[in-house]
């Protein structure tokens, strides 16, 4: 594989509790971090603005180079929070384009065949291993000779890198850059609950999105997806949610297939009920991803 270029905001220490970022001193805004991964679209343009700060900075070369630079995202139907965060960066580093005269970049999709069965936040690195070797990695759109940048949130043991990356070399792009709102230095990273700490270090509940749903500043997640429908506040959450919120949930889950489904049965229920049994009327906004920036954020 050819040699990987990593840029990142942030780079972390300290307790999964108190986490720090290294270079600054400063504790690191978890709530931010929290919020962002469940589809709170504030946090995300908070983080991903950071990010993309850090990227141009450090790479003057994606405003400039001729070959428009891509920005690959895993996901089956409903897409992850890290595209979210790289539509953030592409839009930063298409403004700079535009004004530079150069063609824009995209965010092309690498397909995954499934999606994980467990809570990888709190898998062991043995889990975390299992989980990816099971999953099949396709990327559908040529990027030979592209600058190829794969944005994420948090880098912990670095499979989940590895295993993109995998998946992108076989394309030839001209180069590859992973860029991390977060990396756990070593210490750190030989505690991988640390993403489930930052995960849940302000969302609690389900419940704790509605300010960012009513405010129509949210987009969904397949975090949110999977959580929502495990919860036990998921009936009073699609009661006080605008009803385009539910519809997309249930299409994400439909999307993303019949094992999921079963695996949800009860939480399904629930949105079926809400939007007047199965088979009742489904919008989903399939305008792009299940979920996607278009269908909620951009209403």
């Amino acid at each position: 594989m050819q040699n990987v270029r990593r840029v990142t905001a942030h780079v972390l220490t300290g307790a999964p509790e108190r986490l720090r970022d290294v270079r600054s001193g400063a504790a690191f805004d978890a709530d931010a971090y929290s919020r962002m991964k469940h589809g709170d679209l504030d946090a995300i343009e908070a983080l991903g603005g950071e990010l993309a700060r850090v990227l141009l900075a450090d790479l003057p070369s994606l405003v400039s180079s001729p070959a428009a630079p891509v920005f690959p995202v895993a996901y089956l139907e409903v897409p992850p929070s890290c595209y979210f965060l790289a539509d953030v960066v592409l839009r930063a580093v298409n403004e700079r384009r535009h004004a530079a005269g150069t063609a824009p970049g995209r965010i092309v999709k690498v397909h995954k065949d499934s999606v994980t069965h467990t809570d990888y936040a709190t898998a062991t690195p043995e889990q975390r291993r299992a989980e990816l070797s099971r999953i099949a990695f396709r990327l559908d759109e040529p990027i030979e000779g592209n600058a190829v940048v794969v944005v994420d949130d948090v880098r912990v043991t670095g499979h989940a890198e590895a295993t993109i990356l995998r998946a992108l070399a076989g394309g030839r792009p001209a180069s590859l850059v992973t860029a991390y709102v977060a990396v756990c230095d070593d210490d750190l990273a030989r505690t991988p609950q640390v993403e489930s700490a930052l995960n849940q270090a302000r969302v609690t509940s389900v419940l704790d999105l509605l300010p960012a749903i009513r405010a129509g500043r949210f987009v969904l997640t397949i975090r949110f997806l999977k959580r929502a429908l495990a919860s036990p506040d998921l009936a009073r959450l699609v009661g006080e949610c605008p009803r385009s919120v539910v519809e997309a949930m249930c299409a994400g889950a439909e999307a993303t297939g019949p094992s999921f489904v079963t695996a949800y049965a009860e939480g399904m229920a629930v949105l079926e009920a809400a939007l007047g049994g199965p088979g009742g009327p489904r919008d989903g906004g399939r305008g792009g991803p299940v979920g996607g920036i278009s269908q909620v954020a951009h209403a």
